[in-house]
């Protein structure tokens, strides 16, 4: 399960356990809400917190108080247009779940989520949610809705295929285009195995991940062997002592809803060298500040190298010195 939970807060992240996140205002009782809603997780999670000003303390002590910006008897519920069948979700410390949040202006512990099941909502690709967020005396505070990305549709290369990621050879990775979706990322999982004396000798597993794009409209992309071979040179050190072996490659597609895209635009239009270092503010939540959104992915496993691009990983020049053995 916490697995899953790592998957999915890959880029709830990117927005939502932001310790830089500005909840600092002239106005009092906003409500900050940041949500992404996936068909690739069992379970939908929810942030909602508030902005704060207390004229007499210092903003940095306020915010490192739970009673502060936490709502205590907020009521969060995911409504499903199409219906009109509305659901109440649950608030929990994800603390207890293992998802802290991470040091910072903000308390770590506790970290509390508003969560609900996929299943119980019967959360479908295509379908349209609205999100509600009252106060106890069911008074609406904040709203916002979202269509729910569809399931990524991966087309090739299909898992267990050989790659043959070596020298100017192009491998090609395609997938079905989603209709919801305004942009997708790409990363590649190498997994290999490792023996040396820190390990007694004994072989254990490792791990690195490749960006290929963080960022594609289309519904395909390309890359050449030697950038493969370049990344893993450039994440895998050099130690004479060490072994290393192939052991397999994974695929990760993410797909990435508008709204959350325009979030991402928006502060990227500000960080240029002619900025004014300031962040410029987008929302979606209707009575609030924060994000509303879908989206989904798909890890491909199992994928290995061909003969060739082995014989590159293990005698080519570019890895040569990192030991690779078949």
């Amino acid at each position: 399960m916490i697995y899953r939970l790592t998957l999915l807060f890959f880029l709830v992240t990117l927005v939502a356990c932001s310790n830089d996140f500005d909840l600092f205002t002239e106005r009092e009782n906003i409500p900050v809400v940041f949500g992404l809603l996936t068909t690739a997780e069992e379970d939908q999670f929810i942030r909602l917190e508030r902005a704060f000003l207390d004229e007499n303390r210092s903003a940095f002590l306020v915010a490192n108080e739970p009673d502060s910006i936490f709502y205590e008897n907020a009521i969060v519920e995911l409504i499903r247009e199409s219906t009109g069948e509305r659901f109440t979700l649950d608030r929990i410390n994800a603390a207890d779940i293992g998802l802290p949040r991470e040091e910072g202006v903000f308390p770590s512990d506790p970290n509390f989520l508003y969560t609900i099941s996929s299943d119980s909502i019967k959360l479908e690709g295509g379908e349209v949610y609205r999100i509600e967020v009252r106060d106890i005396n069911d008074s609406l505070m904040a709203s916002s809705f979202s269509p729910v990305l569809r399931e990524v549709d991966w087309r090739s290369p299909l898992p267990g295929t050989s790659l043959n990621l070596q020298g100017l050879s192009l491998a090609r990775f395609l997938w079905a285009e989603n209709p919801e979706a305004s942009f997708y990322s790409l990363r590649l999982i190498f997994n290999y195995l490792e023996r040396s004396p820190a390990t007694g000798n004994e072989f254990e597993p490792r791990q690195e991940t490749w960006t290929i794009t963080s960022r594609t409209t289309n519904n395909n992309f390309s890359v050449r062997g030697e950038e493969f071979l370049q990344f893993v040179r450039s994440v895998v050190p050099e130690d004479p002592s060490a072994q290393r072996r192939f052991n397999s490659i994974d695929l990760r597609l993410d797909a990435v809803g508008e709204e959350l895209a325009n979030y991402i635009d928006v502060g990227r239009a500000n960080l240029g060298i002619t900025s004014s270092n300031e962040l410029p503010l987008y929302t979606n939540i209707d009575g609030g500040l924060g994000v509303f959104s879908s989206t989904n992915f798909e890890l491909i496993r199992g994928y290995n190298l061909t003969t060739r691009a082995l014989d590159s990983l293990t005698m080519g020049s570019t890895t040569a010195n990192l030991n690779f053995i078949r």
